[in-house]
């Protein structure tokens, strides 16, 4: 066993205690996962979105969490390139129903951490709850369209008052044409 000196050990709890804080204060869902893409542990912030505890997370692969909501076929491709290929995706939106939260659409990021080549491999993959920004997106767009179809109403409107003027006037003088013939008015 490697003996390490105070100083760094005591450097070290000060480095774990700072990014446990940084985690902690976080108030995007976050999962660690191993090269396994099973949960390594999870953020707080994780637990309460989700109403889960650790031990229902902890060592569980990630696809088998939940209700399996997390097992997308799209998403099983882009966490099984991270490690491999050192990559990471941005923005991936996942729409579901939730246990205990109802439907929700989430918008995913994840990473690899870097670390040492002698440390486990580990991503860490963070959650946001997206559904009212994308609510408010269909509403802005559904909008847009009853505003479109007013202007096209409204357009239809017009043509069509302006039609029955004309008919109007082409009915006063079709009227006075059959006045100037001495018979009588058809409207």
């Amino acid at each position: 066993m490697v003996e390490i000196p105070d100083q760094e050990y005591q450097k070290l709890l000060d480095a774990v205690e700072y990014a446990n804080s940084i985690i902690n204060t976080i108030h995007e869902p976050l999962i660690v996962l191993d090269g396994d893409l099973k949960v390594v542990s999870a953020s707080p912030a994780f637990y309460s979105t989700f109403k889960v505890k650790p031990e229902q997370t902890e060592g569980v692969f990630i696809y088998e969490l939940g209700n399996h909501q997390w097992n997308i076929p799209k998403l099983r491709l882009l966490l099984e390139e991270i490690i491999p290929r050192n990559t990471s995706f941005n923005d991936f939106i996942v729409e579901h129903d939730f246990p205990g939260l109802g439907k929700r659409v989430m918008q995913l990021n994840a990473r690899r951490v870097p670390r040492p080549p002698a440390k486990p491999r580990i991503i860490l993959l963070a959650i946001e709850d997206i559904t009212e920004r994308s609510q408010i997106g269909e509403r802005k767009i559904a909008k847009e369209k009853l505003e479109a179809r007013v202007v096209d109403a409204e357009e239809m409107s017009g043509l069509a008052v302006g039609r029955e003027l004309k008919m109007i006037e082409l009915e006063k003088e079709i009227n006075r044409l059959l006045n100037e013939l001495n018979r009588p008015p058809k409207y």
